[in-house]
């Protein structure tokens, strides 16, 4: 690679759709050292495994739909053990420019112990709505998201790992939580920009819908309040209280399969009231 530290990116993937998924893992594989993909128990699983991956892309298949974070510590195990620098958590349909890598290289110290991107939303309404404000090539940030993150393997704790009682959302949230009590600093090179999606963006009026689906929501909802009972006192707890409560209400208010969605967010609060944590998942 021309570097004198190795990078290993991972992927998770559930019901991908399989040529973008294709074009981002041989676009990778190309720029990092080597590439774990943990498949969720796909619809489409097997079309997965029938893929012809490039020799650097080594593929695990889960029997279930194990959600992010127990597959985020098994790739940070991995590259713990096989003497990766760094890990490079990617989503399945995130899109990177062709310089991300080139950006993240030019940043990298032993004086962050995370590197996240600028995030620019695939939606061109939205993201002219809620695109992000920069200061700098590089800018000291609190939080971001999993996907586009760069963890420094060689500067973690052994205690900061991703919260396994979680599923999906909030996962990042929450790791980023626990670097700010760890007083460690995360930085957002702006240059290194990564194009997401999130859920199927639709607008009436002056609102946006995400449009999730039931199942998508029920996680979403059990992750909140899991997240809110971990970490109730903050700024950013009442504002995604307050949030939460805002898109659920545009959901059951605006978007089809309405009933199936007061059922699934209801179904979702209930799991996340009563939800047991395990106590070495909150250091």
């Amino acid at each position: 690679m021309g570097q004198a530290f190795r990078i290993l990116a991972t992927i998770v993937t559930f019901n991908p759709d399989i040529s973008s998924l294709t074009k981002n893992l041989d676009k990778i594989s190309r720029q990092v050292d080597a590439v774990l993909l943990f498949d969720n128990n796909s619809n489409n699983q097997e079309e997965i495994k029938n893929k012809s991956f490039a020799q650097n892309i080594k593929a695990f298949f889960n029997s279930q739909n194990q959600g992010l974070p127990i597959n985020y510590n098994r790739a940070i195990q991995y590259g713990l053990k096989n003497g990766f620098d760094y890990l490079l958590i990617l989503d399945q349909d995130s899109v990177f420019d062709d310089n991300f890598l080139t950006e993240y290289r030019k940043n990298i110290s032993d004086n962050s112990i995370c590197l996240v991107p600028l995030l620019v939303h695939s939606n061109k309404n939205y993201n002219d709505s809620y695109s992000t404000r920069t200061k700098g090539e590089t800018e000291s940030v609190l939080r971001s998201i999993n996907s586009g993150m760069l963890l420094n393997l060689k500067a973690l704790p052994v205690q900061l790992r991703f919260d396994e009682d979680l599923f999906i959302d909030c996962v990042d949230f929450d790791f980023f939580e626990k670097i700010r009590k760890l007083d460690f600093k995360v930085l957002r090179v702006n240059s290194a920009k990564l194009h997401i999606s999130l859920g199927n963006i639709s607008r009436i009026g002056p609102f946006f819908l995400y449009n999730y689906s039931p199942f998508r929501l029920e996680k979403q909802t059990r992750d909140r309040v899991i997240f809110l009972r971990k970490h109730p006192i903050s700024a950013f707890s009442l504002w995604l209280f307050l949030f939460t409560i805002f898109c659920d209400t545009k959901a059951v208010l605006f978007e089809k399969k309405r009933i199936r969605k007061i059922k699934a967010i209801a179904k979702g609060f209930k799991e996340g009231l009563f939800f047991r944590m395990s106590s070495h998942q909150n250091p």
